[in-house]
């Protein structure tokens, strides 16, 4: 059973690898395994598995996380935390709303731009700002 599901899941050679492979190799078959396929990198095999499992942004926040001080300064990271990404809008956590009235003004845009220049323009498209529900940014 499990040889079966195994060989389901993999692709079969392309025919030009192959015959390289043949070559390099002095196989005398002329034909390639069934279910050989080529490799993928760990990167894009994990990034897969998480895209499945819904997992993506949750692990995207979580290195987001690490990184928030250096993308938004100190200052500002004592007063924020990321909270939500959906449909491309992040959802900033401010912790009082003279801190929320300040960012809206003057430091949503700038914020963006960080975001934008780590991860690229695809992935966040607006940020969005609101007090925090849980209050987890006070103690930081």
């Amino acid at each position: 059973m499990e040889e079966g599901r195994r060989q389901t899941r993999r692709q079969s050679y392309k025919k030009g690898r192959w015959q390289v492979e043949r070559e390099r190799c002095h196989i005398e078959d002329y034909t390639p395994p069934v279910g050989v396929s080529d490799p993928v990198s760990i990167t894009d095999a994990l990034s897969g598995v998480m895209k499945r499992f819904g997992l993506e942004d949750t692990h995207w926040l979580s290195v987001l996380e690490n990184e928030w001080q250096g993308i938004v300064g100190v200052a500002v990271a004592k007063h924020t935390r990321p909270g939500r990404m959906e449909k491309r809008k992040l959802t900033v956590f401010v912790d009082n709303s003279v801190w929320l009235s300040e960012l809206s003004r003057y430091g949503r845009e700038q914020m963006l731009s960080n975001l934008q220049k780590r991860f690229g323009k695809n992935k966040i498209l607006s940020v969005g700002l609101a007090i925090d529900p849980d209050g987890r940014i006070q103690g930081k």
